[in-house]
């Protein structure tokens, strides 16, 4: 069977971007509003139940699991091949957008939303590449799931409910990175760093009340603030003072100073700029109370302009993976408990772990708290070099090749399975930034590739 995958799609082009805009305006951030009808909120099972909706009306068996995730199967044979995505998406912060996150909006080709590139626009890619095949009549030597989450940002608990339940495919591919294809995930922990608070034993001329900063783990906190008692005229005009010299964004509201950075994915931390920690160092300038001074002093001295962990000796680099890196996601001081939350990925090889559990650091605790594996498929393994080979057929691309990412993917809930578009080489990376977007024209790109790739596994 011939099939021109770029013409196919084409044919597919409007119902796709309506089905993608309805499922972009959902607001799909992890929830408060927990039952068990909604177990990670409201907003991501109104997604869930929507993209399962697709399936239902072009005529395909859906089955929903625990109300956090579910399933699309197209296809036939005892061989099961996986494709999985998420609908959930992380918090916004709706200032730092030029059109709303949940209204979806084209400029200059390019569609503007949250979870547009992470990973509604990709999933919804992938369905209508099996879709496109399915309606050609191609002959299915295997069964396809698309299985949908409603939990990848946080704690990956639709996952493990669904695969509890449901069969394990025995291969297959997430849409949830880029392009070429990621055949390794480096391994990933969480750990915070917790202040030992001390009796405050000498006068100061300001005292940190509170500090507040990022939205979650995984993401380089945009914006922090901290509320300050002392004289608030002085306070303003060290600030202002300190702001004009060092180049950085931010206010002072009496008491009320709040610090601006740029938002980044946590797997690559040196792409963003931590609101905090600059926050932090202006902080220390300030004479400060014991406790306060203490935890600005740990985040000066330890953790800022630090994401590779050169200041703790915890920075590692190797061939296969590359770098461990660090991102310091949310921070948080109050008057009898102070943190900071971290987030890591580091190489399979690095004893991490250890070296966190050896850390000595003055008035600080270190609590690892959850810790993956690494993730790893063979570079020269068929399920690569077949889905590679489609995306040279698509792009002409023979320079960039299958890598490692710090990311952590649906890839690693898979015997299998690795993770495949769809950011393109040389694309601007937006996930989990204001402002995030992805070419029409890179949508389309993706469902021909996906959908050779499956024709190719799953039917030839």
């Amino acid at each position: 069977m011939t099939i021109n995958f770029k013409e196919e799609v084409l044919k597919h082009k409007e119902d796709l971007l309506s089905d993608l805009f309805e499922l972009l305006k959902v607001r799909s951030i992890l929830g408060t509003d927990v039952t068990e009808e909604t177990p990670v909120g409201s907003g991501p099972k109104e997604a869930l139940e929507l993209f399962l909706s697709f399936g239902e009306r072009d005529g395909y068996a859906t089955k929903l699991v625990d109300n956090i995730a579910g399933h699309i199967e197209i296809g036939k044979g005892d061989d099961l091949f996986g494709i999985l995505g998420h609908v959930d998406v992380v918090p916004v912060t709706e200032s730092e957008w030029i059109t709303p996150p949940f209204s979806p909006t084209i400029r200059d080709g390019k569609i503007y939303a949250r979870g547009v590139l992470d990973d509604k626009g990709p999933t919804l890619a992938a369905y209508y590449a099996v879709k496109l095949l399915d309606k050609l009549g191609v002959d299915w030597k295997k069964r396809i799931r698309v299985i949908i989450g409603s939990d990848e940002e946080t704690a990956f608990r639709c996952v493990k409910a669904y695969f509890a339940k449901e069969e394990q495919p025995s291969i297959g591919f997430t849409p949830d990175a880029m392009f070429p294809l990621i055949y390794g995930e480096k391994a990933h922990a969480n750990f915070r760093y917790s202040l030992k608070f001390k009796e405050n034993n000498k006068q100061s001329a300001y005292t940190l009340t509170k500090l507040n900063a990022g939205l979650v783990k995984n993401m380089v906190p945009s914006e922090a603030i901290a509320i300050v008692e002392g004289d608030n005229s002085k306070l303003a005009e060290l600030f202002n003072e300190y702001v004009a010299s060092k180049n950085i964004t931010g206010k002072i509201e009496n008491n009320k100073v709040t610090v601006y950075g740029k938002a980044a994915h946590g797997s690559t931390p040196h792409l963003g700029e931590n609101a905090a920690t600059k926050l932090a160092e202006f902080l220390l300038t300030l004479d400060l109370d014991t406790n306060g001074h203490n935890y600005v002093k740990f985040i000066v001295d330890n953790i800022a302009n630090d994401p590779f962990g050169e200041k703790l000796a915890l920075k590692y680099n190797d061939d296969e993976m590359g770098d461990a890196t660090y991102n310091y996601g949310i921070f948080s001081y109050e008057s009898d408990k102070a943190l900071v939350e971290t987030d890591s990925r580091y190489p399979a090889k690095f004893n991490l772990i250890e070296k966190l559990e050896k850390l000595e650091i003055e008035n600080v605790e270190v609590e690892v708290y959850s810790n993956k594996e690494a993730h790893y498929v063979p570079k020269d393994d068929e399920l690569v070099t077949t889905l590679w080979q489609a995306y040279k057929n698509h792009t002409g691309d023979e320079i960039n090749e299958p890598r490692v990412i710090g990311g952590g993917t649906y890839a690693r809930c898979l015997k299998k399975g690795v993770a495949f578009g769809v950011l393109l080489p040389g694309r601007e990376d937006t996930m989990h930034q204001a402002n995030e977007y992805m070419f029409i024209d890179d949508l389309l790109l993706s469902v021909a590739i996906f959908a050779e790739s499956i024709y190719n596994l799953c039917c030839k």
